[in-house]
């Protein structure tokens, strides 16, 4: 049976300066921050250490921590799906003070080194993309991941929606 799980009804796997967010395989990622890059140190079961950095764009202050990750999914051993999410730099007149910038990001640890295959925008305060309710569904049974946005990242200020096919490889295949 399908499983799909909503990013709003997975629990909020919080994460702070050193700590582990575990993987549903039963491994955990470890993280830190620098030179607008966050470093994942990824040991996932029956694999050497694994590390990878992430990119952020300009919205996220250079030495910014991920106030929280989520992982979305996995497929053992092979793919990874997590949201990383940072505070916004701030604006004038206190704009984006207290806003998100959220990145989906889909790693393949089937080969070392382990390698980013998608990395998507979900939410930001500061270029005004916005996720819908529910925000994302992850289909274990079809590796598909579903995303509805009422503000879109590549349709400005208009609803957007994609399905993405994640392969075994963990490179997307949109269908």
């Amino acid at each position: 049976m399908p499983c799909l799980v909503s990013l709003l009804l997975v629990p909020a796997i919080a994460v702070a300066a050193g700590s582990q967010v575990t993987l549903p395989s039963g491994g955990s990622i470890r993280y830190s921050s620098g030179a607008s890059q966050t470093r994942l140190e990824i040991s996932a079961a029956g694999k050497k250490l694994q590390r990878v950095n992430l990119a952020r764009d300009s919205t996220v202050a250079a030495k910014s921590l991920p106030s929280d990750i989520r992982i979305v999914g996995e497929i053992q051993g092979k793919v990874i799906i997590l949201v990383d999410t940072y505070p916004s730099i701030s604006g004038g007149m206190s704009y984006c003070q207290a806003g998100d910038e959220k990145f989906l990001r889909v790693i393949s640890i089937a080969k070392t080194p382990p390698k980013e295959t998608l990395q998507l925008k979900l939410g930001s305060c500061r270029q005004n993309i916005e996720l819908a309710d529910p925000g994302m569904e992850w289909d274990s049974a079809s590796s598909t991941l579903r995303i509805h946005w009422l503000l879109g990242p590549s349709q400005k200020e208009k609803p957007e929606e994609r399905t993405i096919r994640i392969g075994p490889d963990g490179a997307p295949v949109e269908p």
